[in-house]
């Protein structure tokens, strides 16, 4: 349920990215989307190499068999969602990584996980 829910948000995320991307690239905005794009992979590839994939697993286990999950490795999810965001190529999607990267976006995410869980 987990692992398909941010399937479907990364699939539309990269659709809409195409179409900014074709939109911007002509002229000089080519340059804008090659720095963007460096820095935010760049980023996002320093951060998750800390960091543990097999968690977006256990964590769509845990939710199947109904286990409550504790707030932390929410968190760890969030951020590991929003790293992977920073990695894919496209505009949409290093603003959603860094919308998600927020602490305050953060708060209200794992404040609507725990009424869920």
């Amino acid at each position: 349920m987990f692992i398909e829910f941010i399937f479907l948000i990364s699939l539309g995320v990269a659709l809409a990215d195409m179409i900014i991307l074709i939109q911007i690239s002509s002229g000089l905005g080519i340059y804008f989307i090659i720095a963007t794009q460096l820095l935010t992979s760049g980023y996002g590839i320093f951060r998750i190499r800390k960091m543990d994939f097999s968690l977006f697993f256990f964590l769509d286990a845990e939710l199947k068999k109904g286990d409550k999950i504790v707030k932390e490795l929410w968190e760890e999810a969030w951020i590991l969602a929003a790293v992977c965001f920073l990695i894919m190529p496209g505009l949409i999607s290093d603003i959603v990584g860094g919308l998600c990267l927020s602490p305050h976006i953060r708060r209200f995410f794992l404040d609507y996980v725990s009424e869920l869980n």
